[in-house]
């Protein structure tokens, strides 16, 4: 992975279970690390014919340095958007690069 290509600060948000007075479960998130990331925006694609579909949700790749703390539970702050975790790809299993697919969190 070149280190170049990773131009966008990102925080790592993963969640954390809270106890309320009551006894009832809340969850939060909290920061957990601020990384250099490349973030691509991927919702709309090109068909062969050339036009753009849209694919729906609004998608986008980010691409990381490994770290092992990355789950489907975890979320990325990309400016003011909040990205949510759906698919997680370790680059030729050779935890250096970490492909990840997300969705913009409606906020």
């Amino acid at each position: 992975m070149q280190g170049g290509k990773l131009r966008e600060l990102v925080k790592i948000q993963n969640p954390v279970e809270a106890v309320a007075a009551d006894g009832q479960k809340t969850f939060t998130y909290s920061n957990s690390e601020v990384v250099w990331a490349s973030v691509r925006n991927v919702s709309q694609r090109q068909t062969t014919e050339g036009d753009i579909q849209g694919a729906g949700a609004e998608n986008y790749q980010v691409r990381i340095r490994y770290r092992s703390g990355v789950s489907y539970d975890t979320r990325i702050l990309y400016g003011s958007k909040v990205l949510q975790v759906v698919g997680i790809e370790n680059v030729a299993e050779r935890n250096r690069e970490l492909r990840l697919q997300c969705e913009l969190v409606e906020q």
